[in-house]
């Protein structure tokens, strides 16, 4: 997403489905290889019981591995914070307001293995990086420390240099006064998602969640008033990366990475309680009302819809936005035979931007569809709505429900309707393209049929 929102593409399907990705290989040293050897050796010789049996310690540790830090720690042994004696230059050029000293002197002390107390970063971060006085090459320069930081030593609940209270009074400021320049508030959100992954990623591996940042700053089920502020803070920033002709190509950029930063915010929200199938509910109704509150162009609909990184959020997401734009309702839950119920009866509200082109929302209608088929045979694979730690037991078959058992009539049929209807409504056949991107959909329904 981030190279492709660089060229102003948002096509494509977003592969991240959780805020991190699993790492299934676990480091190797000697003893791993001579215990190895020895278990094999002892298999040749067990007895065919024997064979049979599973430790289950082995198991665990096979589906689990090392947690990340562990192995850092065995490999570089535990960090260290530095000590006030070789802060000291610091601290004088901090007394002294001389922030070329400050950041020269900790750029040449921050080693691997060594990080600073919070007072220092928080003095990175308050007053150099959201200096509004300061040079920008400075702000960059602070950021880069922090992020430096971060990769020694991972940011847990009390040594975090920020709170809630600093990121929405910098928003807010921002809203009315743009007070900061917009790559120093893009580099602030960064710094405070890479301590809420880092610091999420470290939890799951021990089973803390519970304690984790961003269980006390995006949980769903205690601070959902916060989970709302990352929806706002995320549909204005969709608002101004698409104003083309009032914000200069540079704004605009930062503002499409801003977008990625709180959609990855919301994977956490959606992941850190532990259950996503009701987070995501609660999510997706946010969202959908945020979508609707207002007059949104296609744009704004597609760059939310596309950028999302939970498919899980976007079926959901989407089964609302096509249920609003179906006049005819129905009972049926999130099915292939639903899908087919949007196909014959949705018709989407004309876009301030088609013009004499009505062809478009006719277009859009496939796109959403192909969207929805594909977010939910990511969901159909069952692990979407377990927990992030319930994902390593659980493999990817598909799981289908009775609602899906369609017939190819039914698809044809359903297909069918939808040209006419299209038809009706423009007077003339739809174009070539958004009618081939039709049958690839009806195809790829048809082999999915169970009669």
């Amino acid at each position: 997403m981030d190279e492709k929102s660089e060229n102003g593409s948002y096509g494509g399907d977003v592969r991240m489905d959780s805020p991190v990705s699993i790492d299934w290989e676990e480091g190797i040293d000697e003893d791993d290889v001579y215990l190895d050897s020895k278990l094999e050796w002892d298999f040749r010789g067990a007895t065919g019981e024997d064979r049979h049996y599973v430790c289950p310690d082995t198991v665990k540790r096979i589906r689990i591995g090392r947690p990340q830090s562990q192995i850092n720690e065995e490999e570089e042994g535990t960090p260290e914070m530095l000590c006030r004696r070789s802060l000291s230059l610091v601290y004088s050029t901090i007394d002294e307001k001389y922030p070329e000293g400050t950041l020269q002197i900790l750029s040449d002390l921050l080693q691997p293995g060594y990080y600073p107390p919070k007072d220092i970063t928080s003095h990175l971060l308050h007053d150099i990086l959201l200096d509004t006085q300061c040079p920008h090459h400075l702000c960059v320069q602070a950021f880069n420390l922090l992020m430096r930081t971060q990769r020694h030593h991972f940011t847990d609940k009390s040594m975090i240099p920020w709170d809630w209270e600093l990121l929405t009074s910098v928003m807010a400021s921002q809203e009315h006064t743009k007070t900061y320049r917009w790559e120093v508030v893009r580099m602030l959100l960064e710094y405070v998602l890479q301590t809420l992954e880092d610091d999420f990623k470290a939890k799951r591996a021990s089973f803390a969640l519970y304690h984790s940042i961003a269980k006390n700053t995006l949980s769903c089920d205690k601070h959902f008033p916060q989970v709302r502020d990352i929806i706002k803070w995320l549909f204005s920033a969709i608002v101004k990366s698409t104003e083309k002709s009032q914000t200069a190509a540079e704004e605009r950029d930062e503002h499409i990475k801003m977008v990625c930063i709180f959609q990855r915010m919301l994977c956490l929200a959606l992941e850190v309680d532990c259950s996503p199938a009701l987070n995501s509910a609660k999510l997706s109704q946010e969202l959908f009302h945020m979508l609707i509150s207002d007059v949104p162009l296609r744009a704004h609909r597609m760059l939310l819809l596309e950028s999302l990184q939970s498919k899980l959020l976007r079926c959901k997401l989407l089964e609302h936005l096509l249920d609003y734009a179906c006049p005819v309702k129905t009972p049926l839950p999130m099915s292939l035979s639903l899908l087919l119920h949007f196909l014959k009866n949705c018709t989407l509200t004309p876009d301030p931007t088609d013009g004499d082109e009505g062809w478009q929302r006719w277009e859009e209608l496939v796109h959403l569809l192909w969207m929805l088929l594909l977010s939910y045979n990511s969901a159909m694979k069952g692990y979407l709505n377990s927990s992030i730690t319930g994902q390593r037991d659980r493999g990817g078959t598909l799981v289908y429900r009775p609602d899906d058992m369609v017939s190819k009539s039914a698809v044809c049929e359903a297909v069918e309707t939808f040209l006419s209807r299209s038809q009706d409504d423009l007077g003339k056949a739809l174009p070539r393209h958004v009618e081939e991107s039709l049958t690839y959909l009806q195809d790829h329904l048809l082999n999915v049929c169970q009669c």
